[in-house]
């Protein structure tokens, strides 16, 4: 009978224990890793897409990525990025990316470099940038 009662309450956790899993974020279909899109975002902004790269950017962001573009637009040039480290927070609905890249700004053609340690949520089911650094 113990044996019973022991297996019951095994099973009631294991159960448990999967249910909770399928409500992780990161085991629904279609879920894309926060990295690949920062990387996909990135790739957009390389391109100077902007249109592309506003769709990465959460709405409440808008008017400072609006900004961001109106101050950078033609004169930012992307060589290269990497998206370096992705930090998910306990819960999977936050994670910190940090991007390397190196860039010149018209008219100048000096290379500079920067690392943009980034804020993304994950909202419905899609990663967007929280706001700056763009």
């Amino acid at each position: 009978m113990k044996t019973n009662i022991a297996a019951a309450v095994v099973l009631v956790f294991l159960f448990g224990g999967l249910a909770g899993c399928a409500s992780a974020p990161h085991l629904k279909p279609g879920y894309e890793p926060p990295g690949e899109v920062a990387d996909r975002y990135q790739d957009a902004l390389r391109w100077q897409d902007y249109e592309l790269a506003r769709g990465f950017i959460i709405p409440e962001a808008y008017p400072e990525f609006d900004a961001f573009i109106t101050a950078k637009s033609g004169k930012l040039n992307i060589i290269e990025y990497s998206v370096w480290d992705v930090g998910l927070s306990e819960d999977g609905y936050l994670a910190r990316v940090t991007v390397k890249r190196s860039y010149y700004l018209s008219p100048s053609v000096n290379p500079g470099q920067e690392e943009l340690l980034q804020t993304w949520k994950l909202v419905n089911g899609k990663w967007y940038l929280t706001g700056p650094p763009f």
